[in-house]
Parts: structure tokens; C-alpha cells; sequence
């Protein structure tokens, strides 16, 4: 379950300076199987070529972002292109490879509910080749890290226990409650189902729950990470953003320093990125990616300068730290602050809001959400999972008032 090179992850110590670490940004414009295949052996070679990373003929989990099954379109998911690019790669090493992700909370993790996730998601076509197996065991075990700095033990689907590596393949997308999510935190989905909630309660803030994630990779330490950055999500993604073109994939085998990148090309500071900001005051990656040696093509060519953020964001570090009336915003959050709001004209009634809120601050009141806002602790976990839109993100009315306030200052 992990990487025998040292480069994915490895702090510097305190008069050391980091290792280098190969990125590769491959431009690749669509989603044609062939083009996504030679764009994915292509960025593979330049960082070493998949020997250096990944032993012949052994086995590999393929971990995609699964946050639920929804067609490949919307962005929410790994395109099943990527996922089945990589996979012809890994066999052609001659690995035997096993496709597994457990949805998000709201998704009860079993068999019946992963084979619906993989077919929404275009997945169980991939099972066809013999070379590919869906993973349905739903069992998880704990993983012990006890160099961990705020977990040291975290719930693991037990495909992670008998697999020699690690590829996780993620998605390019903007994030209400990280800012952005790509190869690290994708990971987060190795925790099975309801037990996601469980964390996020642990770790109720930005920063507690980013060094949890800087933790869980460190446990897991992939072998290979890959970013399908062809068609991103930019607004209130993970779920409710919009898909924004962006024509790339990237190749490393370090997921901080993938995302890095990907904040060049979602125009993002990696600073306003909670778990980036935990792992560089950790000493494990820089803000300005100078152990990062960036091979295939210019940047520059993919960078969206104009990357719609979600409305949770408030505007840069920098400026919440200098601004007296930002650091008397953090002060009046719950005045300020965006909360959940369910909308009864679009709730089905489906109750994935209420069994994923880890504050059980959601209750169905004639099969419709019903939020509790003096309980919400604002993980925003239920808005992820609403497939219909009923919930969106809104400020109360004096928290709208100080927030045009804000806007002149």
C-alpha cells in the first residue's frame, strides 16, 4: 500500500531543502479514448516511465473520484476514459488491477449501492476487459499511523489492505469547503461511507481537517497519482459547480505537488488551500512548487485565469489576515458565514442530506430536509451530496448586509 520511492511525500528537515519531484502536464483536448491513452503514456514516460513507480505484475487499486454516480458530463467524476487509459496501462505492465472508491456519506457503502455508483458513472464498462475488477466488498479495517499529527487511525476499505500499489486517479474541481480538491484530497474517499461523516465531526475545521487528509496520505503513501484536468469543475463544486474546460492531464507521483500545479491552472493561491497550506507549514511541499521540476507542456497554454471560486470563499489569506474588519468577520462567522438552505420546490425527499450531516442537524419533515441551523457546523457535507440542487449556500440577512459592507473595504 505504498510507494518505494521517497518522493511522493517527504518532509525537508529544518535545514534541509525538499527533494525534487517530476510533475507532467500533458495537453489532451478531449475525451477520445485514443487521445486520452497516448496523452497518459506520454506524461507516464516523462516522469520515469510507470517502472520506476509501479513493480510489473502487481496489484494495483485504481482509485477514481466516485463522489456519487453521475454522468461523465457534469464533472463530478473521474472520466471513465482516464480511468480506462490508466487501466490499459497498469495491464500492459501486467498488474492486476482492482477499481475501488467508496462514495460519499450520504451513500450507504454497499454492494448493491457501489455496483449503481460504478454503472452512473460509466465505470462498469471497464469491468468488461478481464484485465479490470469492481471492487464489492464494502468491509473496512483501521489503518494505524502513529506518525500522524492530528489522526492516527483512520477507517480504510479493505481493498487498500490487499493491494501492492496505490493509483489514484482524481478530478480537477473547485470545493466549498477546501477551496479546490485534486489528487490529495481525493483520498478522503478510502474512509467508507458513513464513517466520512464520523471525521469531518472529529475535524470540524479547515485546518484540523486538512492536516487529517495530510495524514490519511501519509498512511497510505500512493504509488502514482493522476489528475484528469481535461473538463474541470469551477463555482460550488464538488457537486453544484459547473464543468469548465481546461484540456489537460497531469502525471506525478506526489500529490501535493500535482495540486500545486493544479492551482496555477485554477488560478488559486495553494496558501488559500487548507490541506496545502497544512503540508507546507509541515515542511512537505513549498507554496511556490521550487522542488517541482514541471515537464511536457507550457502551463501557461491551460491556465484559466478567470477560475470561478465557490461562494464560500472570502477572499485571499492575505487579505483575512490584514483586514481588521475580516479578522472581525472570522470573529462574527456565524453572522457572516454561508449556511445551508433547503429548498422544498426541488427536495424529492431522498434523505441523503440527513444521513450524511454529521451533526444530525437535518431532519425529513414530510419528505422534505429540514435544517436546524442553530446545530449546523457548516461542513457543508449535505450540500455535496444533493443531486437535485435543493440546498444551496446563503447568507442570513445581516450576514448579507455585512457582506455588501465588505465589499468596500
Amino acid at each position: 500500500m505504498t510507494s518505494d520511492d521517497s518522493e511522493a511525500i517527504h518532509p525537508a528537515g529544518e535545514h534541509e531543502t525538499l527533494p525534487e519531484v517530476p510533475v507532467a502536464l500533458v495537453s489532451c483536448a478531449d475525451y477520445d479514448p485514443s487521445h486520452v491513452y497516448d496523452a497518459l503514456r506520454r506524461g507516464i514516460e516523462l516522469i520515469g516511465g510507470l517502472e520506476r513507480w509501479i513493480s510489473p505484475g502487481t496489484k494495483v487499486l485504481v482509485k477514481p473520484n466516485l463522489l456519487q454516480g453521475l454522468s461523465p458530463e457534469r464533472a463530478v467524476c473521474t472520466h471513465p476514459a482516464v480511468m480506462g487509459g490508466v487501466i490499459r496501462l497498469l495491464n500492459e505492465h501486467g498488474c492486476e488491477v482492482t477499481l475501488a472508491d467508496s462514495p460519499g456519506g450520504g451513500i450507504r457503502y454497499t454492494a448493491k449501492n457501489l455496483m449503481k455508483q460504478y454503472q452512473e458513472a460509466g465505470y462498469a464498462v471497464l469491468a468488461e476487459d478481464p484485465g479490470c475488477t469492481l471492487n464489492l466488498d464494502t468491509g473496512f479495517r483501521p489503518l494505524i499511523f502513529e506518525g500522524g499529527k492530528v489522526c492516527r487511525e483512520f477507517p480504510v476499505i479493505t481493498p487498500c489492505f490487499s493491494s501492492d500499489h496505490i493509483v489514484v486517479v482524481s478530478k480537477a474541481k473547485a470545493h466549498i469547503l477546501t477551496l479546490m480538491t485534486g489528487a490529495t484530497k481525493n483520498l478522503f474517499g478510502l474512509i467508507p461511507g458513513l464513517e466520512k461523516p464520523l471525521i469531518h465531526s472529529r475535524f470540524q475545521t479547515a485546518e484540523r481537517f486538512g492536516d487529517m487528509i495530510i495524514d490519511l496520505n501519509l498512511a497510505v503513501r500512493p504509488s502514482l497519482q493522476v489528475a484528469d484536468a481535461i473538463l474541470a469543475m469551477e463555482g460550488d463544486g464538488p457537486t453544484s459547480g459547473h464543468p469548465r474546460h481546461l484540456g489537460v492531464l497531469l502525471v506525478s507521483p506526489s500529490p501535493l505537488a500535482l495540486d500545486i500545479i493544479l492551482c496555477r491552472l485554477m488560478s488559486i493561491d495553494p496558501l488559500d488551500v487548507p490541506y496545502l497550506s497544512c503540508a507546507i507549514q509541515r515542511g512537505l511541499c513549498s507554496a511556490d512548487g521550487k522542488e517541482i521540476t514541471l515537464l511536457g507542456d507550457p502551463p501557461e497554454e491551460y491556465t484559466a485565469h478567470a477560475f470561478k471560486k465557490p461562494r464560500t470563499y472570502r477572499g485571499s489569506r492575505r487579505t483575512i489576515q490584514t483586514s481588521p474588519l475580516f479578522r472581525m468577520v472570522h470573529t462574527l462567522g456565524k453572522v457572516y458565514g454561508v449556511r445551508p438552505t433547503a429548498d422544498s420546490s426541488r427536495c424529492t425527499g431522498c434523505g441523503k442530506c440527513a444521513a450524511i450531516c454529521p451533526a444530525r442537524a437535518i431532519t425529513m419533515d414530510r419528505r422534505h430536509a429540514r435544517i436546524h441551523t442553530g446545530e449546523c457546523i457548516r461542513c457543508f457535507c449535505c450540500h455535496e451530496m444533493c443531486t437535485e440542487g435543493a440546498i444551496s449556500l446563503k447568507r442570513s440577512v445581516p450576514g448579507s448586509i455585512l457582506h455588501l459592507v465588505l465589499r468596500w473595504f
